[in-house]
């Protein structure tokens, strides 16, 4: 009866090990998670600051636009794979946006924006 139990347990892992490779099979062909950005809205009295998280975004890949009080960023990311081949990826690529609605009105004209280190800052002055 014992190897009755034993052979159970070695088809359950033989069965387990084809349904890991045939989702590993699947996964290669889902594109990889979207960008998400994580930001922070700060109100600093006279202004509010928009600290965006963009690392690996070109500043000429990135789009700012403000339509009323909707402050939307967007652009593309791109990783650069040449010859090379992943044999792990965690850090998604591809085109992002996000939208968000500013609590009051600012003055677009006086509003700047700067792009180091991985980081959006907007500087949006309160009308």
């Amino acid at each position: 009866m014992e190897l009755d139990k034993q052979g159970d347990t070695r088809q359950d892992l033989q069965r387990l090990l084809i349904l890991r490779d045939r989702v590993s099979e699947l996964a290669d062909g889902v594109a990889p998670q979207s960008l998400e950005l994580k930001l922070d809205l700060l109100d600093i009295g006279e202004a509010y600051r928009l600290i965006v998280d963009l690392p690996g975004v070109a500043q000429d890949d990135l789009e700012i636009a403000l339509h009323g009080r909707v402050l939307t960023v967007a652009g593309l990311r791109e990783m650069n794979r040449g010859d090379q081949t992943f044999v792990v990826r965690e850090r998604p690529s591809g085109h992002f946006q996000r939208s968000l609605e500013l609590p009051g009105d600012v003055h677009y004209e006086t509003s700047s924006a700067h792009l180091r280190e991985g980081l959006l800052i907007l500087h949006l002055p309160k009308a």
